[in-house]
């Protein structure tokens, strides 16, 4: 199998010097067991280690983690409920040494994503990684640059891309079946509490190989708690827009058939009530420009109001999305329904959608395309899953290349955009409710950022153009040629 070490060499060779080498990483055949190890068990990652089992001709082989607790966990409760002891890991590079492996699934955090995908698919291993796709935008064409390289099958986990009645309810959308689409309006209203202050100089778990967690990401570390709450950190996550935003957004592009980049993004948030030392949005409004309507996307993660316990809705829903089209309004998330223009419904749109939120179907088109060695296969392959999460990395980028200006002023900044100019009364109500002085408060005024959809770039702007990528800490560099 291909060595760490040996990896950079390999990396240089050319594609063609390549066929005979990746074929160490073998191509299932349809009555291979196909031998799995999922990489990062801590949370959606136990999810995988329960679900890929299920699956006929799977044996999940191994788990790895740089959490040894979690680790030690996660293979005792899979030995409890299975019956075998899984191989474990702390380091996912002797994963990708082990030649008894043919594919991993990357639940890591989302920092890890790109890398852990580039390097699986350079030692031989198909990948299933995790959303969102890829911690920046440059990084996810490495990880395609990769799967096409080497010829792995790369699944990403947008897992509503494998439900068959929104494939076919969003054809009939594209052909007229809500009239001309208008707009698409995103939703993820969903409360959360603050994650605090560190009341001492915050320190990794024992149980943790730091280094390796934080891979090339810094190892400096500012928050109390340890697990989850790096999303809210850039350095490691991407916000609740790189958290959840993947899966509305890519409903949202997917309903209106946009196969492409927008022409430009925009975007309004703040981190509000909670004093804490996140460096993320709570609240955030997005519109990225597309010919054949606009999308929108709402992100609130407080209640409705102080003291309360709940989550925000828009018409009805919480998270999904609404279609607002000339001749009818479609409103959902896993399934959903069809409005007439009175709001009277007139159609139910539901479906298979499996278990475990949808992902044991995902797991299963993975396994098909494993066996077929066909990315035709794939319901979600990297090129789909990257341009929905690019959406979000578009989104922050907006945010963190702004200006804070007076929340007062807004309706007057964004006048020339309805959508958003109504979104935002709604934000500042919903902040005026959380106890927000909305009359002395600041908003952050995301930049308009005009976009070239071929190149996937920002014309003419450094500043923006910079957040394409990252500064990556040695040696866990996605590589410039891989």
């Amino acid at each position: 199998m291909v060595s760490v070490s040996r990896r950079h060499f390999l990396a240089a060779a050319s594609a063609a010097s390549f066929t005979s080498m990746t074929s160490l990483g073998r191509a299932a055949e349809a009555n291979d067991e196909i031998r799995v190890v999922v990489i990062g068990v801590n949370s959606i990652g136990s999810t995988h280690l329960n679900g890929f089992p299920k699956i006929p001709g799977v044996k999940v082989v191994g788990a790895c983690d740089a959490d040894s607790a979690v680790l030690g966990k996660r293979a005792g409760e899979f030995d409890k409920k299975f019956g075998y002891k899984l191989k474990t890991y702390e380091d996912l590079r002797r994963v990708f040494d082990d030649a008894d492996v043919d594919a991993v699934v990357v639940g890591m955090p989302n920092h890890w994503h790109g890398l852990a995908t580039v390097w699986g698919c350079q030692a031989g291993k198909d990948v299933y990684t995790e959303k969102p796709c890829s911690h920046n935008i440059w990084e996810a064409g490495q990880m395609a640059k990769a799967a096409d390289k080497y010829d792995r099958i790369v699944q990403v986990g947008i897992q509503r891309r494998s439900f068959t009645h929104l494939r076919d309810f969003f054809s009939e959308v594209q052909q007229g079946a809500l009239g001309k689409v208008k707009n698409v309006k995103g939703l993820y209203l969903s409360r959360r509490e603050s994650i605090g202050n560190p009341t001492s100089p915050p320190k990794p778990l024992a149980t943790v190989n730091h280094n390796l967690w934080c891979g090339p990401g810094s190892t400096k570390l500012e928050r109390a708690k340890y697990h989850y709450d790096w999303h809210w950190f850039w350095e490691y996550g991407n916000a609740e827009l790189g958290n959840n935003g993947p899966h509305i957004l890519d409903l949202c592009r997917w309903a209106i058939g946009a196969e492409e980049f927008p022409t430009a993004v925009s975007s309004v948030g703040g981190r509000y009530v909670w004093h804490d030392n996140g460096q993320t949005p709570n609240t955030h409004l997005l519109r990225y420009e597309y010919a054949k309507a606009p999308i929108t996307f709402e992100i609130r993660d407080l209640p409705t109001a102080t003291g309360k316990r709940d989550t925000c809705d828009y018409m009805g829903l919480s998270y999904g999305i609404v279609i607002e089209g000339t001749e009818g309004t479609y409103l959902g998330f896993d399934t959903g329904k069809v409005l007439d223009p009175d709001g009277k419904v007139v159609r139910e749109i539901t479906g298979n959608t499996g278990t475990d939120g949808g992902r044991q179907l995902h797991r299963e088109n993975f396994v098909k395309a494993v066996r077929s060695r066909q990315t035709s296969d794939l319901n979600c392959p990297v090129a789909t899953g990257h341009l929905s999460t690019a959406l979000c990395h578009l989104g922050n980028i907006s945010h963190r290349t702004g200006q804070a200006v007076s929340l007062a002023s807004l309706p007057e900044r964004i006048q020339d955009q309805p959508l958003m100019t109504d979104a935002a009364t709604r934000m500042t109500d919903h902040l005026a409710a959380n106890g927000v002085d909305v009359a002395t408060a600041a908003v952050e005024l995301g930049r308009t950022l005009m976009i070239d959809p071929k190149t996937e770039t920002f014309p003419g702007d450094e500043a923006a153009n910079r957040l394409l990528r990252r500064e990556y800490r040695a040696p866990f560099v996605v590589p410039e040629q891989v």
